[in-house]
């Protein structure tokens, strides 16, 4: 594709608004761009210069848009040094310099040549690299491996992430040494393919003890302010860690009393002294309690779900990812007739939310309307909530809304499991509060005094209940229930591959090699069916699936690979580098 074919196309394309989170929707042929310049010093520094002329005005010399006249306007501009750039290409940013957002940015296009809106876009970028050097100093170099539009989690000072204490992590998550009767792990209530959560809807301890409350899912565990169902105070991951092993009210994994047995047993596994000492280096004995619960924490804040069928449809990575039935149901969930948005809403679907950046940790605990008993208390003891920390008769019955991702396949729901299935809970919610004609728990949980003022109750037609079921389906990751990085590690199964649609392959020159995020840049040869040839100077960006055949790429080499679409990327597999072979010629257009 020539560059004045670039500029044409950009230009004729249809203009589109900029999203909330600050991603450019340019047309797709935008994203396959890759920008020609090298982040040489001359380049950034006619790029910033450009960039101060034209942009800081609104945007601020840093991109943060924090100037007097970004405050004034109707839409804040975006912050260009937020994490989210990093969801954009360089053909999306050069996309926008050309044609600016229409009332909201002015068009380049007349004032800036072509080897400036590169310069401008190289300045960008570099904005995003000074914002990143600030976050490694306070969050570490520990390469997250973000959902798209999902901000960074937070990790204390003292437990900085690093893929060394993560695999630790994983490995003592599924290990049955952790309990007295070594048959049970945390991976016993909190299974991979049920989203880290269990099908029982209260849990069973290691000594048969059956809980009064079932295990939540830990899929997004890392962005939640306060842990459990109803306990404000506890917000650390380490800190909870240490429930299960030693807790006994109620007995979980039983090793309450058994600290200097739990150090044995790990000890005596000749894997864990690899695994400590590369977790902890440098330290003498690095087996100890502190460091078991931070890598433990660390493996629970990487199983990060944002890969299902609506994500790739809200992003617009694939507008048929969802059904229209799934289409209709999206517009109830969020409707003010029905309420759900309310206390299940944001990138989360929960109202109790944190992470790296935000001003304030939301937290929010509610009472839904499944009991309302006559004496004390209106909700069957020991499960009165909020209530037994705060006395405030006011709490009783207030739980956490959990995350509403994968909720398909976490049945049964609420605190006690008393909601067996997804159709039960929709029920639940459209009468207002449930009934229980008969029995110790009989009462009418719609007109409990304490009773969230959005559990009002609405009408379904039985369409309009298949259309919401739809969307509630269409949360379910397959990624995460499958992800091998988040199985068991000593008992290696067979996952089953997540489908891709069909193969193609492509025929291409290495332009460009990217360690750092695990991609290639390349020329390359029109894919019939997928996509056309992307000639020098402009090369397109794909991402290896194999990082592992990054390193064997360098400029120049001819490659062959099959080649697929996921969401807005392209993915290449089985790379091979193939003897020179002269690339198509195009047509001039």
């Amino acid at each position: 594709m020539s560059s004045k074919l670039l500029v044409v196309l950009f230009l004729s394309a249809p203009v589109f608004a900029h999203d909330a989170h600050g991603r450019a929707n340019a047309p797709l042929e935008a994203r396959r761009i890759h920008n020609p310049l090298t982040a040489s010093e001359a380049a950034l520094g006619t790029g910033q210069a450009l960039f101060d002329s034209s942009c800081a005005t609104c945007h601020g010399p840093d991109g943060k848009a924090r100037t007097v006249l970004a405050g004034k306007l109707s839409v804040r501009p975006t912050d260009l040094s937020n994490y989210l750039m990093e969801s954009m290409r360089d053909g999306e940013i050069y996309w926008v310099v050309v044609n600016g957002i229409g009332d909201h940015m002015p068009a380049f296009e007349g004032t800036l040549d072509e080897t400036q809106r590169w310069q401008v876009v190289l300045y960008v970028r570099e904005l995003r690299n000074r914002q990143r050097a600030v976050e490694v100093s306070e969050l570490g170099t520990y390469q997250w491996d973000l959902p798209p539009g999902f901000p960074y989690p937070k990790a204390p000072a003292d437990n900085l992430m690093t893929k060394e204490k993560v695999e630790l992590g994983r490995h003592l998550f599924y290990d049955t040494r952790l309990s007295l009767n070594q048959k049970q792990s945390c991976a016993s209530c909190h299974k991979q393919e049920r989203a880290f959560a269990d099908e029982r809807g209260r849990g069973l301890g290691s000594t048969g003890q059956l809980h009064p409350r079932g295990p939540m899912s830990l899929a997004n565990v890392a962005y939640s302010p306060v842990l459990t169902w109803a306990n404000p105070n506890m917000r650390s991951l380490e800190t909870q860690a240490l429930v299960p092993m030693f807790g006994d009210d109620p007995v979980e994994l039983g090793m309450s009393g058994k600290e200097d047995l739990l150090l044995q047993r790990l000890k005596a596994e000749a894997r864990y002294h690899r695994l400590f000492s590369e977790a902890y280096p440098g330290v003498s004995d690095p087996f100890t309690l502190a460091n078991i619960t931070k890598a433990i924490a660390s493996f629970e804040r990487t199983i990060l779900s944002g890969d299902s069928p609506y994500d790739r449809y809200k992003n617009g990575d694939d507008p048929g990812a969802i059904s229209e039935s799934a289409k209709r149901g999206e517009a109830l969930f969020f409707s003010e007739r029905l309420e759900c948005f309310h206390c299940h809403g944001g990138f989360n679907f929960t109202g109790s939310v944190d992470y790296y950046g935000k001003g304030f940790a939301e937290v929010e605990f509610h009472n839904t309307g499944l009991y309302n008993l006559t004496g004390k208390f209106s909700y069957p003891e020991p499960n009165l909530g909020l209530y037994l920390f705060t006395q405030a008769p006011e709490d009783v019955g207030k739980f956490k809304a959990p995350t509403l991702r994968n909720i398909a396949v976490t049945a049964p729901y609420m605190h006690d499991g008393s909601v067996a299935t997804l159709e039960g809970a929709i029920e639940h919610y459209q009468n207002g509060g449930r009934t229980i004609e008969k029995g110790l728990r009989a009462g009418d949980g719609s007109r409990n005094p304490n009773k969230s003022e959005f559990v009002k109750g609405f009408s379904l037609t039985a369409a309009e209940r298949a259309d919401l079921l739809a969307y509630l389906r269409a949360l379910t990751d397959d990624r995460l229930l499958h992800d091998p990085k988040l199985s068991d590690p000593w008992h290696a199964v067979a996952q089953p591959k997540v489908p891709v649609s069909g193969r193609y392959v492509i025929h291409g020159e290495v332009a460009q090699v990217f360690l750092e995020t695990g991609s290639v840049a390349l020329f390359h040869d029109a894919v019939p069916g997928l996509m056309e040839g992307m000639i020098a100077p402009n090369s397109m960006e794909f991402i290896v699936a194999d990082s592992a055949q990054i390193r064997d790429l360098t400029p120049g080499l001819r490659i062959t690979a099959y080649v697929r679409k996921q969401g807005r990327d392209f993915v290449l597999d089985d790379v091979r580098s193939v003897k020179p072979k002269p690339l198509a010629k195009r047509k001039e257009q």
